[in-house]
This record gives structure tokens, sequence and C-alpha cells, in this order.
């Protein structure tokens, strides 16, 4: 096993996500009628045969509605216990309206940092790069009054790629906070 303590220097996503928050707060560009900004608190993980990353950590987002029932999101997220990880996640899916609000994403998930490397048989080397998978995200106790919002609970899963192998990613938001604009 082998730990790598370093970010990839220019990994697809530290390009993307500024450029989806720019979309998403470009009222003109995304066609967003509200932006939303929130602070979240969160357990990612991957898990493959080559590798494992993620940790605990919290993360700020922006996310905007262009019309309802849709949204749109993009937050990043500081994550230690497993080295340093940053998380960096784009979604897009719908929502109930009204006080109670869950919703479901589509979501691309991107770690970048430090990891755990398994050296088998199928990896003799390293896995390098970014651990990225495409998954869904559930919000079950989600609640939106006067522009603030709350979310107790998000549920993610998803499924990467370490070939010959597949990782499976799972994301658990514990905490969410948020203002409309």
């Amino acid at each position: 096993m082998t730990r790598r303590r370093r970010l990839a220097p220019a990994s697809p996503g530290t390009v993307a996500l500024p450029l989806a928050l720019w979309a998403l707060c470009a009222p003109g560009l995304s066609g967003a009628q509200q932006v939303e900004v929130y602070c979240t608190s969160n357990v990612m993980v991957y898990l493959s045969g080559a590798r494992t990353m993620g940790g605990v950590g919290g993360g700020v987002g922006v996310r905007g509605f262009p019309g309802p029932p849709f949204i749109l999101q993009a937050d990043v997220s500081s994550l230690l216990l497993l080295g340093n990880v940053a998380a960096l996640r784009l979604g897009a899916g719908v929502q109930r309206s009204g006080l109670y609000s869950p919703f479901a994403l589509v979501t691309a998930l991107t770690l970048l940092g430090d990891r755990l490397t398994f050296l088998t048989p199928d990896h003799p080397v390293p896995v390098t790069g970014p651990a990225v998978s495409l998954g869904v995200t559930v919000a079950p106790l989600r609640f939106v009054f006067q522009g603030a919002e709350v979310s107790l609970l998000q549920l993610g899963a998803g499924l990467g790629t370490d070939l010959p192998g597949l990782g499976i990613s799972y994301s658990l938001g514990l905490m969410e906070v948020g203002a409309a604009f």
C-alpha cells in the first residue's frame, strides 16, 4: 500500500467546478430564476480494488432553479480522515416545491488528493488521477421556508471505473443549510 499526498495539478474537476458555479450564478446564462448558496457537512468515500479515497468534512455550494421542478447544483468539500481530499460534485435533478422539498439528483462526483492505493495482479501499478463516479443523490428530509433551506439527510451512491474494475462511491450528507437570493 502506498499513500499519495498531493492534489492533481491539472484535473478536469479544477476547471469544471468554477465554470459550473459561474454558469449557475449567471441567471441570463443558466436561465435560473433563483440562486441558493449553501454550506454542507458530509461523509464521502470511493472504494475500488485499486484505491480508497474520502473522509469526513464540510463544503460550500451553489444551487440554481431554472424552473419548477428542476434544480442544478455544484459544490466543493474538503474531507479529512484518509488524508486530505477535495470533493467536487455537480448535479441536476428535480425537487418538490413547498415547505417539505425533497429532491433527487443525478450527480457526478470527483475526488482529488490523498488515497490508499492497493497493488494487485489486476493493478500492478498505482491508479493515478482523480476518482470520478456517476450516481444519484436523494434528500428525503429537506425543508424550505421563505428563502431558507435545511436538509437533515442526503444519501448518495455512484459507480466509477478503475479499469479493469469498478469503483463504488457513497455519500452521506448530515446537515445542509442554505439561503436563496
